[in-house]
């Protein structure tokens, strides 16, 4: 699809038999030489795939504090032990992985990026979505993060399997129920999971 392209937009400006000619004396000068790099049209999707492979977790992170700023609220770097401990997700399973939350166990703002190896994919979406159900679960007793708990989300983009339970303060919304406290908290897990989606799929 590439080559048909560009020889057509070449042939605009440069006769066809003129255009053959010269690539046909290209490859004789250059003989074994020749490298892909000398056409770098050929090269553009293995770059792109090269970026993709490279883009890095902190760079992700990054994406989604600049969006919230002061409202983005995790502190605190999950080592692997932590993660596996919290949500069963193994070394084995994963690429590498990037989880923040709250230094007090009281707030609940986290955020969890898992670059799962192709194979596990569908077993860390599992192993995640029975984490945001004990997350859930767990506090049940405490209304002040039951609706934000309530409106995590899990999402899978690409081999990424993402975690997002932020919305920081919710006190201006807290008076209306927990409801209304979902309602914004959801809100804001959108915003990071759009910025997340973009960054990944770019």
């Amino acid at each position: 699809m590439w080559v048909m392209f560009l020889l057509t937009g070449c042939g605009d400006s440069m006769p066809e038999d003129e255009l053959v000619n010269r690539g046909a004396s290209r490859m004789e000068n250059d003989g074994d030489d020749l490298q892909a790099s000398s056409f770098p049209f050929l090269n553009m999707e293995e770059e792109y795939q090269k970026k993709r492979e490279f883009y890095t977790l902190p760079e992700l992170k990054k994406e989604v504090e600049e969006l919230l700023g002061d409202h983005y609220w995790p502190e605190v770097d999950m080592s692997k032990e932590e993660l596996e401990r919290l949500t069963g997700i193994s070394e084995d399973m994963y690429v590498d992985f990037l989880a923040e939350k709250q230094s007090l166990d009281s707030h609940i703002d986290t955020m969890i990026i898992i670059h799962a190896k192709e194979d596990y994919v569908e077993a860390v979406e599992q192993a995640m979505e029975k984490y945001r159900s004990k997350i859930i679960e767990e506090n049940y007793k405490y209304p002040q993060n039951l609706g934000k708990a309530r409106a995590s989300r899990m999402e899978i983009i690409d081999d990424y399997v993402c975690f997002v339970q932020l919305g920081a303060d919710t006190t201006a919304v807290a008076d209306k129920g927990s409801d209304a406290v979902t309602a914004y908290c959801l809100e804001e897990n959108e915003r990071a999971l759009y910025v997340l989606e973009k960054a990944i799929l770019e």
